[in-house]
């Protein structure tokens, strides 16, 4: 009789631990060689040869490997990326031989030792301005509240403040954490609305629900809007510019104190899919969120309030949308919760046939679980019942991984 041969799948210290544990491994043992049973492949870019090469000769000298760009060696390019694969250990032992190295590698050893960490949490405390939430590691819900006359799945049904507010209490009696309260539609080829219809159509609805006591968060480009939401009682602004449409929106948010949603979109809501082939499609969307980290924190925002969201259905192909779907848990490498907002979308519609976007709930619910599965924190949807549910199922199944 065949010995019965399986690969594990083996993604936390806990399940190493356990599965040694049912062999028989000695504990001391198991200790040891828990470290060796995690393998990770960390991407750098913009690396200068001599750290591309040095990075390669450490990482070789203990066993592991560093693919670098042809030429690095003899130095004939200008910057080389890397993608250095190793065990848990041996990235450990690498961290330590580059701190006390110079040529910029000590700080490249911390930005190493941050992704390798960032990609374990499960829980982040998110700073707010009087408050904090806990986000995880139960999925966040957010429960999306269009007051728009052009919306794509919902335009004009939530116009009249009352009938706003009656569907956001609906939503949370479903489960949702927060409402997302938006006056501008962002869906493909939308028009910008003015600032002060915007304020118009959504200030009454925040006022409204703070009174009820629901965390909300307004959905807007424009610093006077947020400004006026937040006066009206939001606790947080989600900006699908990044804060790049707005040159106020970056000294509003810092100013005021409330947690900010970076996403990445390409162009403008009129024009993001008119282009959506990428030379490197993750390199660029992590790319985009970590400068727009970056630039938050360097207009005082701190970095403990930000959300970042690769930005599903803005500026993506069909398969640009499943293959950042596929790979979400690279973006916890940011060190900040994760965002997704399939839902409806039509990337999901034109692979399950469902035209119209009242018909996607179940394409939509499939690809919230992947999400959560993959790594995100929060999910932003319409259906706030059946996308918690099928939240808490993925998330039990990934605790267990």
């Amino acid at each position: 009789m065949s010995s019965p041969v399986r690969c594990l799948e083996i993604a936390s210290i806990e399940t190493s631990r356990a599965e040694m544990d049912r062999i028989g491994v000695d504990p001391s043992g198991a200790a040891i060689m828990a470290p060796k049973q995690f393998h990770y492949n960390l991407k750098l870019e913009g690396l200068k040869p001599a750290q591309a090469n040095i990075l390669k000769q450490d990482m070789l000298s203990i066993g592991g490997e560093a693919a670098v760009a042809r030429g690095a060696a003899s130095c004939s390019v200008s910057s080389s990326g890397a993608i250095v694969s190793g065990t848990l250990r041996q990235f450990e032992v690498l961290i330590e031989k580059l701190k006390g190295q110079s040529l910029g590698l000590s700080g490249i050893s911390d930005a190493m030792r941050a992704a390798i960490d960032n990609r374990g949490r499960s829980t982040y405390e998110l700073k707010g301005a009087g408050r904090s939430f806990t986000i995880g590691p139960r999925p966040l819900i957010m429960g999306i509240l269009n007051v728009t006359p052009d919306s794509f799945s919902d335009g004009g049904r939530f116009l009249d403040p009352a009938e706003a507010v009656e569907r956001a209490l609906e939503m949370a009696s479903d489960g949702a954490d927060w409402i997302d309260v938006g006056g501008e539609s962002t869906r493909p080829g939308a028009q910008e609305v003015p600032a002060d219809e915007e304020i118009r159509r959504v200030v009454p609805v925040i006022e409204s629900l703070s009174k009820h006591g629901l965390t909300v968060s307004i959905d807007t480009m424009k610093a006077s809007v947020a400004e006026s939401a937040i006066g009206a009682g939001a606790a947080i602004v989600n900006d699908v510019s990044a804060l790049s449409a707005d040159e106020r929106m970056a000294s509003v948010v810092a100013g005021s104190g409330v947690p900010v949603i970076l996403m990445h979109m390409r162009g403008t809501p009129g024009t993001m899919q008119l282009d959506t082939t990428y030379a490197d499609l993750m390199s660029e969307v992590y790319g985009y969120l970590h400068s727009r980290v970056e630039f938050a924190a360097s207009q005082g925002i701190d970095p403990e309030r930000i959300i970042v969201d690769p930005g599903l259905g803005f500026g993506k192909s069909v398969e640009g949308n499943f293959e950042i779907l596929s790979r979400l848990r690279e973006f916890k490498s940011l060190g900040r919760p994760v965002l997704a907002g399939p839902s409806r979308k039509s990337f999901i519609g034109r692979t399950t046939g469902a035209a119209a976007p009242g018909d996607r709930l179940a394409g939509t619910i499939a690809a919230c679980a992947l999400a959560v599965a993959n790594g995100a924190a929060i999910l932003r949807v319409h259906d706030v019942k059946e996308a918690r549910m099928a939240a808490l199922v993925a998330a039990a199944v990934a605790e267990k991984s």
